[in-house]
């Protein structure tokens, strides 16, 4: 079975910008859900996907067909994705021991916006999607690698071989990756609901 994204690439080595252009149309929507489920901010996934792309545009005369094209546009989006997690962990530390940083802006919600609707639908939509912030917040707190497996298996539905290909293991780390993810998400979600 060929490839069909292998001869754009081809043509993105050659130097053939409208291939780089195809690429990413057929791939830019699906990567940037997945990296805005790994960073959480459409500005930062956004960034990630075009730094992929770039990335792409400069090493597609390097590339060496051991999987699909689009699985190694993936892995460098994961790659990048963790970077970008690597970053913010970092400046997180360093938020810490800054006495400037201040919550300003996240208690100014006006009451009328905390209080739901009389309505029972809206009251069963609100409880829906506070649990799934809630456990998004949890899948954040995830390590890298575990969070990474989960978002591609489980949020994305690519196979584990998929996943294994993506990023760079094999098949049983995936499946114990992604067994570990379910593990630590159920006891957060048991801790949470204490």
């Amino acid at each position: 079975m060929e490839d069909p994204d292998m001869t754009l690439l081809e043509a993105i080595a050659a130097g053939d910008e409208a291939a780089l252009g195809q690429l990413m149309t057929r791939h830019q929507d699906k990567l940037f859900n997945f990296a805005y489920r790994f960073v959480r901010s459409e500005e930062d996934a956004a960034e990630i996907v075009s730094e992929t792309f770039i990335r792409v545009y400069r090493h597609a005369a390097n590339y060496r067909p051991r999987a699909k094209v689009a699985t190694w546009i993936y892995s460098i989006t994961s790659n990048l994705c963790r970077d970008h997690h690597r970053r913010q962990k970092r400046w997180h530390l360093l938020s810490l021991f800054s006495t400037a940083t201040t919550k300003a802006g996240n208690e100014g919600t006006d009451l009328e916006e905390r209080i739901p609707s009389k309505d029972p639908a809206a009251d069963e939509s609100l409880l829906r999607s506070e649990a799934h912030e809630i456990l998004l917040k949890h899948i954040d707190t995830l390590p890298p690698k575990l969070k990474a497996s989960f978002i591609l298996h489980v949020l994305e539905d690519h196979s584990q071989k998929a996943c294994a290909e993506i990023l760079g293991v094999t098949e049983k780390t995936i499946e114990t990756r992604i067994y570990r993810a379910r593990k630590q998400l159920q006891a957060a979600l048991l801790n949470t609901a204490q």
